[in-house]
């Protein structure tokens, strides 16, 4: 195989950088979000970004717990964040 012959799908793209959230759209599907940040960079702007919490769900929660050895038993985060201790 020919050097640098790995295909068109493998070329380096330019990355757009977003200036504003405002700039960012709406997804309608993982894939569309997948895509968008294959060309596009917040780096400028994630100061402005709204932090979320990360969750895990479906199939990879499973997965996490049988790996753990909880599979039978589920811990959920406390409601009520306690006190901080003088």
């Amino acid at each position: 195989m020919k050097k640098g012959s790995a295909g068109k799908d493998d070329r380096r793209r330019k990355l757009v950088y977003v200036k504003s959230a405002a700039e960012i759209p709406d997804f309608k599907s993982e894939d569309e979000v997948a895509r968008w940040y294959q060309t596009h960079s917040t780096v400028l702007i994630q100061d402005q970004l709204e932090a979320q919490p990360a969750q895990v769900g479906g199939k990879l929660r499973a997965r996490l717990l049988a790996r753990r050895g909880q599979a039978n038993r589920v811990r959920k985060p406390p409601r009520h964040p306690r006190a901080a201790r003088a």
